[in-house]
């Protein structure tokens, strides 16, 4: 396959999880839960919030042309992601869940353990095996600590995964609390990503709204602004120097109000933050998802410089394949962009943060 210039990487894509197949992985415990008729099961994951709650999403219809998938395949199946990779002429996408984005919510050790445990065998053969272009994060059952850390362990080295993601909304405890700091020590160890991924609407004081583009418009974006102030303010960065975080869906211009609020309160509210954020975004310890033809890009690599931002094509969801195809042109047409900053958004950060 011939690919066009600069080569592509998409640091976010989502895989549709097919969860009669994911029973197959399961003990026997939950796969009752998987398998059990419609009008008794409650899920395998829990809901994200009162509105994904597909079809008949609130975005339903929204576009005024038919959707264009990459295959006959099952949409966001590992044969559909290869298909979609050569119709669009990407590289390698590294891929988020879409079911599994709720992990968050689950209140019962056990069952996160076993369903976690299910999850990354599912993942390491039914997308990681069909290609060495697709690249899954797993699931860790952050619940418990401990066992976080040996799933994170297993997913790595024995299943080949880049590493876990990390629920921006849903834990009992912020990302930045000292109880996951075991976790984020053995990732720093075992030198793999952790992806801090939007999706629920949950906590984030918009839980009343009743219009789901009124949600959508912060929930990504404040649930990442969170997640970041966290692990930095609370001194994760600095105490795992090595350790790599990607911070996913929710584009690029969260990153501009925390430059300045950050910047602001340094003068009068020195933190346990030993560096300032422009230091932390460019140290390579921090990786930012963003569709390439954002607006504010620009101005950022202006203004902190382009390291930290990654081409994200967040197909099969809101994105179909033309408008995947669309992004990345516009990508490469920007006159705001230089021909090397383009080269980095597009692959050139991704490709080392995911040691691709």
């Amino acid at each position: 396959m011939s690919r066009q210039s600069p080569s592509v990487i998409d640091c976010d894509g989502h895989l549709m999880e097919s969860i009669h197949e994911l029973a197959e992985y399961m003990p026997p415990d939950i796969r009752r839960v998987a398998l059990a008729p419609t009008r008794n099961r409650q899920g395998v994951f829990p809901s994200l919030d009162g509105f994904h709650y597909p079809p008949g999403t609130a975005t339903e219809g929204a576009k005024q042309r038919k959707r264009v998938t990459a295959s006959e395949h099952p949409s966001g199946s590992g044969l559909d992601w290869l298909a979609f990779l050569n119709k669009a002429e990407i590289e390698h996408s590294v891929l988020f869940p879409t079911e599994g984005l709720s992990i968050g919510f689950l209140q019962l050790e056990q069952y996160t353990v076993e369903l976690c445990r299910a999850y990354n065998n599912y993942l390491a053969e039914r997308f990681r095996q069909v290609s060495d272009r697709l690249h899954p994060m797993g699931l860790i059952p952050m619940l418990s600590a401990s066992e976080a850390v040996v799933e994170l362990r297993r997913a790595v080295k024995e299943l080949d995964l880049p590493g876990a993601m990390l629920p921006a909304t849903g834990l009992p405890l912020h990302l930045g609390h000292e109880y996951y700091w075991p976790v984020y020590e053995e990732a720093q160890r075992l030198g793999c990503v952790l992806g801090v991924h939007g999706g629920s609407n949950r906590g984030l004081g918009i839980d009343s709204f009743t219009d789901f583009t009124a949600s959508h418009v912060l929930h990504h974006p404040v649930s990442l602004m969170i997640a970041a102030v966290s692990l930095i303010c609370h001194g994760v960065l600095d105490r795992y120097p090595e350790l790599r975080v990607a911070f996913l869906e929710g584009g690029c211009a969260w990153t501009v109000c925390l430059l300045d609020r950050m910047h602001r309160d340094e003068g009068y509210f020195p933190g346990k933050a030993k560096r300032q954020l422009p230091e932390y975004l460019t140290s390579g310890q921090i990786l930012i998802g963003c569709e390439g033809d954002d607006e504010s890009l620009a101005y950022l690599g202006q203004r902190v410089g382009i390291e930290p931002f990654a081409y994200s094509s967040d197909y099969p969801h809101e994105v179909d394949l033309l408008d995947a195809q669309r992004q990345i042109a516009e990508t490469r047409e920007r006159a705001d962009l230089t021909a090397e900053q383009k080269a980095a958004v597009l692959g050139g950060n991704a490709r080392p943060f995911f040691r691709l």
